[in-house]
């Protein structure tokens, strides 16, 4: 059974209720894991020359691959909380535990299209330093709405891929973006539906000085697995849980979301 956007909306919601504070301080981990190592760069490199440029840009790109790596773990996050499943913050790096050479290649592949995209924008920006501050924005705008296209279609294609690495251990990154392709025939129209349905929620978010995405964040990644629940046929036919262990660290932990 394919539901749509606002019964997707709403399964996450109900997910959600009362579980906000752990994918809350998750994400704001999630971005210290990304926000400190890129200002340490920031600081540490000199982009006056070309080698300092490069560098500059490989050292980000690294560090885009491991946090990808986290966000994999936000994603099982997500999937523990929409599968009624023990969930914590320490999901955040279940994927380092689990063959994580798998999320790093799908990311590293996903990277290497969104750098071939976005090289006719960012060239000229490095090799022309006469260039007015108006032809540089309008550059920056256009480099910027481009990556954003990038972004949005291959998640179109291969957003589930994450998923499935999570749930198929002895599935490799390839095989995953296959599959993820597989599944995504004649569901991408439901997906770009809700990712665009966020827009309004997203705007109000902005003018809250982006606290709200606090909130949005987890909604929309809660949104995210209860879509892919819904596109492999979990929804309707739902996984056993697990047998619950005594001494489980999930169940007696400040980080618990239950």
């Amino acid at each position: 059974m394919k539901r749509n956007s606002a019964a997707i909306k709403l399964i996450a919601r109900e997910n959600l209720s009362g579980r906000y504070g752990t994918p809350m301080a998750a994400l704001l981990l999630m971005f210290l894991c990304s926000l400190l190592p890129s200002m340490l760069i920031t600081s540490t490199m000199s982009t006056a020359t070309v080698l300092g440029i490069v560098t500059t840009q490989l050292l980000n790109y690294m560090v885009s691959l491991l946090v990808a790596v986290v966000g994999a773990g936000y994603a099982k996050l997500m999937l523990n909380i929409s599968r009624g499943e023990a969930f914590a913050v320490k999901d955040l790096f279940f994927a380092f535990s689990h063959h994580p050479d798998r999320f790093i290649v799908v990311h590293l592949i996903l990277l290497v299209i969104q750098f071939i995209f976005a090289l006719p924008f960012d060239l000229p920006g490095y090799m022309n330093k006469d260039m007015s501050d108006n032809a540089f924005l309008l550059l920056m705008l256009f480099g910027s709405l481009t990556n954003l296209a990038v972004n949005m279609i291959l998640g179109l294609f291969f957003g589930l891929a994450d998923y499935l690495l999570l749930d198929n251990t002895d599935m490799s990154a390839m095989e995953a973006m296959r599959e993820s392709l597989r599944l995504m025939k004649g569901n991408k129209g439901r997906l770009l539906y809700m990712d665009l349905s966020f827009i309004p929620l997203m705007l109000l978010s902005l003018l809250s000085c982006y606290v709200g995405f606090l909130w949005l964040t987890p909604y929309m990644r809660a949104a995210g697995a209860v879509f892919y629940m819904d596109v492999t046929g979990e929804l309707d036919a739902p996984r056993p849980k697990p047998a619950p262990q005594e001494n489980d660290s999930y169940n007696h932990s400040y980080w618990t979301g239950q």
